[in-house]
């Protein structure tokens, strides 16, 4: 029989310094195949902290060779699908939940036990897995045989044993799966990734070449005294979902929410070319404006109004990392290229363009670009050429440049 306390000291040591809950689920269920359990399936359930996704299952099958991680979308978290599940009937009653699934004791009242009993199963047995101080959750940690007689109640209660040490190994997983996901979500994918490498002290930054992108809701202040709080947040979180998914579509990263504006960049990678990086701004600009172009189209069918929006490209130098007060440090992108990029962009209504570039960028995008004319920017001493595409923006057609 296996010895519980050799798999608790397995867990609370070398196991915690897995990089993730998969190699630790397939290293569990080895070690209990190697001690006689009748696994078919071995699978846990983790929450997430993640703005789409609740909840992520861990599944192991000899058949598979390897973990398989499912996720669950969060706003499908609370359906009917989980309530009427063995995982429902244990948060509604803190109990283990024992099914055979063959036999004349067969109880199939879950979709999920008659799909499994159709696979070839004949067991099914979910236990409470708890873990957290401050505030205790409740997971579940499953185990199914396909093996007529299933699992001894030795067995179960051997797993039930080790359950409170795997539980602490979930925790500082999940913690460390939270923050990579808050951050990741907050500052950005590389931003995210140089913090928990440790670029956490004022002044750490570093110069790098890159496109940048500046996007800002046409008449957004006037917008925001008249409509309800509700389809106010509603509406912005629609043209967010619209521009940033466009950016990150085409390679590129979103630093910063400046109330309605965006500002992101598109980093030129190791040995791209900056004509490359130019085209993929480009593209997250029209690609940004054909979403919404498509969700106007929808609005006006609703009976209310168009929503309109200026993007500014730039290419150049910008400084990357932290900035800030010594306890409060933003993680962004700073320097005189930047400022230049957000003047752009303020003249996208004056000159009545949707995207203006700037006469760097349309000298290495390839992609033509015609003159928009030349403008003075505020805070720059010479008047500075603009470019936009060569396309039908708003409806009409910029003349070819002579």
């Amino acid at each position: 029989m296996l010895d519980p306390d050799e798999i608790i000291c397995w867990l609370l040591g070398p196991a915690r310094a897995l990089p993730s809950p998969a190699p630790v689920l397939q290293e569990l269920a080895q070690r209990l195949v190697r001690a006689g359990f009748p696994l078919w399936r071995l699978s846990f359930l983790l929450p997430q902290f993640h703005p789409l996704i609740s909840s992520a299952s861990y599944e192991w099958r000899p058949a598979l060779g390897q973990v398989r991680e499912i996720r669950f979308e969060r706003e499908r978290a609370d359906g009917p699908i989980y309530h009427n599940s063995p995982m429902g009937l244990l948060h509604r009653t803190g109990r283990m939940v024992r099914r055979r699934l063959v036999g004349p004791e067969a109880d199939l009242e879950f979709p999920l036990l008659r799909e499994l009993h159709d696979q070839g199963a004949a067991d099914y047995v979910l236990m409470p897995m708890r873990f957290g101080t401050d505030e205790p959750r409740t997971t579940g940690f499953s185990m199914v045989s396909d093996h007529p007689d299933g699992f001894s109640a030795d067995q179960i209660a051997l797993v039930q044993r080790i359950l409170p040490a795997l539980g602490a190994v979930c925790e500082i997983m999940i913690d460390r799966q939270k923050m990579a996901h808050l951050l990741e979500t907050y500052v950005g994918r590389e931003a995210s990734r140089r913090i928990l490498e440790g670029e956490v002290v004022r002044g750490g930054a570093r110069s790098l070449e890159a496109v940048i992108l500046f996007c800002d809701m046409r008449g957004f202040t006037a917008r925001a005294e008249a409509t309800p709080r509700d389809a106010l947040l509603q509406l912005m979180n629609e043209y967010f979902t619209i521009v940033v998914g466009a950016v990150h579509g085409a390679g590129g990263e979103v630093l910063k929410f400046m109330g309605d504006g965006i500002l992101a960049i598109f980093r030129l990678g190791d040995g791209e070319a900056a004509e490359e990086a130019c085209a993929r701004g480009l593209i997250g600009a029209l690609d940004a404006f054909a979403g919404l172009d498509a969700m106007n189209d929808r609005r006006r069918t609703e009976g209310l109004d168009a929503i309109d929006a200026g993007i500014a490209l730039h290419v150049g130098e910008v400084i990357f990392g932290n900035i800030g007060a010594p306890d409060r440090l933003d993680f962004t992108v700073v320097g005189p290229e930047v400022n230049r990029a957000a003047r752009i962009e303020q003249m996208t209504k004056l000159v009545g363009r949707r995207i203006l570039t700037s006469a760097r960028f349309a000298e290495l995008s390839p992609v033509r670009l015609v003159s928009a004319g030349s403008r003075r920017l505020r805070g720059v001493a010479q008047p500075q050429e603009l470019f936009t595409p060569a396309a039908e923006l708003r409806g009409e057609r910029i003349p070819d440049a002579a």
